[in-house]
């Protein structure tokens, strides 16, 4: 995958600005962490919520099928 990323500092906070052909993506970086990590665990935290709103999904499904 052909990819760029950036970190830009804001007063406030920082960002990961990825590039993709297909994406731009600004992601905000937790206060004292290395940019790395932070990201790691963002996507770990998504990968978490995600999993969360399937299991809810898939129960919605099953009721429905139970009608």
């Amino acid at each position: 995958m052909d990819m760029t990323v950036k970190i830009m500092l804001g007063a406030q906070s920082a960002y990961a600005c990825i590039k993709t052909s297909t994406v731009n993506l600004d992601v905000r970086l937790k206060p004292g962490r290395s940019a790395k990590i932070s990201l790691n665990e963002s996507a770990s935290e998504m990968r978490e919520k995600a999993a969360s709103i399937l299991a809810r999904a898939e129960l919605i499904e099953a009721a429905a099928n139970t009608l």
